[in-house]
């Protein structure tokens, strides 16, 4: 009777041990599977980046060309102060005009000149944005150059001094327009020899564009006019004055180095 007492006891802590190594492991398979229908409802759906949403820069149509009548056409947009669409009034304007008149009107403009002037390269030469008016630089960037952008026209721009006052600085600004659709500016000059950003500089935005011989003509990979863009800085203290920034001589010294080399290649 002891030995089968025994062997009972035994029975019985066998079997308790099984049904808790059981219901251990029932449990280690729930909290995977919780956490499993977690990551791939919950966590995934919002850190994931979906190929089919990731979006390239659409490149220009390069390179800038004169066209075969000899004529290479610039539509240049200055002082913008663009600042929240609809919402941001015009300044300046009759009374009665004033419910009526805000940012879209500038893009209207804008879109109407390109539509009439059909030219080979836009150029926004500062003040894009109202940066005290802007609540939102990216939001304000999209809205300012969509009619250069809805055309597909190569464009470039620089800053102003009232860009950087919004949400981003000024290297920002210009690393965020550089990465626009069919936008041909740069944050950095390149180094002819290096291939690599002057980073030494002053300012952001200093660059320059080259524009070929028409297609065809005995010019076609010849490098026939160059535009330079220069950052004029946004505001300074002098003598405990605030007062405007000015071109640098880093920036001078770029420009007389880049100029001669095209000089000595004609």
């Amino acid at each position: 009777m002891f030995v089968i007492a025994s062997l009972f006891g035994s029975f019985e802590q066998s079997m308790e041990s099984a049904r808790l190594w059981i219901h251990s492991l029932l449990f280690f398979i729930f909290i995977i599977a919780s956490l499993y229908v977690l990551d791939t409802l919950v966590i995934s759906n919002r850190l994931t980046t979906h190929y089919q949403n990731i979006q390239l820069k659409k490149q220009p149509q390069l390179p800038l060309r004169f066209r075969s009548d000899g004529t290479f056409k610039i539509l240049q947009v200055a002082d913008m102060h663009y600042g929240n669409g609809m919402v941001t009034r015009c300044r300046d304007v009759l009374e009665s005009e004033f419910n009526y008149c805000s940012d879209l009107n500038t893009t209207h403009f804008l879109r109407k000149m390109i539509h009439i002037e059909r030219p080979d390269l836009i150029v926004f030469t500062g003040d894009n944005i109202f940066g005290s008016s802007a609540t939102d630089a990216a939001e304000s960037l999209f809205e300012v150059f969509a009619p250069a952008i809805e055309s597909g026209i190569p464009w470039a721009a620089v800053l102003g001094n009232h860009d950087q006052e919004s949400t981003m600085n000024r290297e920002e600004l210009m690393s965020f327009i550089s990465l626009m659709d069919y936008s041909v500016s740069q944050v950095f000059p390149m180094d002819p020899m290096e291939q690599q950003p002057m980073t030494n500089i002053d300012g952001f935005g200093n660059y320059n564009l080259e524009v070929r011989g028409a297609p065809g003509s005995y010019l076609s990979n010849s490098s026939i006019l160059n535009l330079y863009f220069l950052d004029s800085g946004d505001r300074a203290i002098v003598d405990g004055v605030r007062t405007y920034n000015w071109i640098r001589e880093s920036q001078l010294s770029w420009l007389r180095g880049l100029s001669k080399r095209f000089q000595v290649l004609l």
